[in-house]
Parts: C-alpha cells; sequence; structure tokens
C-alpha cells in the first residue's frame, strides 16, 4: 500500500505600484491593492496501518502486540459506523505467529485547505505596517487521522483522531 500526495499552491497578487495599478480609483483602490492571497491543498491516500493483536507467542520471548489472521471476509466491507470489518481479522491460535502481512490495510486519506492574505501598507518613507490574516483548515471540513487497530478491541476500525478545527490568526506588524 503507498500513500499518494498531491500539494497545489496558488498565489495572487493584486495590482501595485505608485497609484495603485488597480482598476479602481480612489479609496477602493487603495484599499485593494497590494494584497497577496496564497492557498495550499493537499489531498492525500491512506498512510499504511497495521491491525495488531495484544498477546504472547508462548516459548519464543516475545510478549506485546503480533500481527492477526485474515478470515477471508472484505476488510472495507464494513459494519454502519465501521470504518474496517472486524469480522475479518483473528487472533492467530495459541502458540503460533499470525499470518497478516506488514502495512496490510490503508488507513483514512486526507485532504487540507489553508489560506493566507497579506498587505504591507506604507506610512511615510520609512515606515510600514504588515497586516496578515492566516487560515488553517479553512473550510472546518473534519479529517479523520487515525483508526482504532487492535483486534478484538472496542474501538476496532473506528476513528481514533481527527485532524483540527478551523484557526484563523490576524497579525499587525509595525516597522519603524
Amino acid at each position: 500500500i503507498r500513500a499518494d500526495t498531491l500539494n497545489l499552491s496558488m498565489q495572487y497578487s493584486t495590482g501595485v505600484g505608485t497609484r495603485g495599478g488597480t482598476l479602481l480609483k480612489g479609496w477602493k483602490g487603495t484599499l485593494i491593492k497590494d494584497w497577496t492571497m496564497v492557498t495550499n491543498i493537499t489531498v492525500a491516500g491512506g498512510a499504511p496501518l497495521n491491525p495488531l493483536v495484544p498477546l504472547t507467542v508462548k516459548g519464543t520471548g516475545v510478549s506485546g502486540s503480533e500481527r492477526p489472521n485474515l478470515t477471508g471476509l472484505s476488510i472495507y466491507d464494513t459494519p454502519l459506523g465501521f470504518n474496517l470489518n472486524p469480522a475479518a481479522f483473528v487472533s492467530p491460535a495459541p502458540g503460533t505467529w499470525g499470518s497478516l502481512g506488514r502495512n496490510s490495510i490503508e488507513g483514512p486519506g486526507q485532504f487540507s485547505l489553508n489560506g493566507s492574505a497579506s498587505r504591507t501598507i506604507r506610512i511615510g518613507e520609512r515606515r510600514s505596517a504588515d497586516l496578515q490574516f492566516n487560515a488553517s483548515n479553512l473550510l472546518n471540513h473534519v479529517t479523520i487521522t487515525g483508526w482504532g487497530t487492535t483486534v478484538g478491541s472496542s474501538q476496532f476500525g473506528l476513528a481514533t483522531n481527527a485532524s483540527g478545527m478551523r484557526v484563523i490568526q490576524a497579525t499587525l506588524r509595525f516597522r519603524f
């Protein structure tokens, strides 16, 4: 399983110049000129996950988590509300190793849209103010970042983590 990622970045700057360089004149042109807007979009396939069984294989000295066996049922043909099919995995027989390979399931896909808008405002010849707005998760889109992968757990196949909510930050910096 391979997690492919697509990153797009776009930038737009409004007209600049001594008189604003925009199609608008007066206070409207002054208000709109010199802004730079940037947006970043990331879309990614799911990272590989490992389902695990908490057990000890007797006679090996290995304790902790081992890999399960597949039952033959579809991993992704899930009951309502689940992301993985709990019935597709079973603990290995006592004293044996599980047959499921490493990175055998595909985790949740990812999506994010972040953006910023900034402008430098000249105040005389040697002074300026920088105004910047930054937004992460601009659409406030919930993105699940992890699933429960402990076989036999009541959390198996359910979402365990989500990306952060929308955050908008404004910064005003004076230079003199």
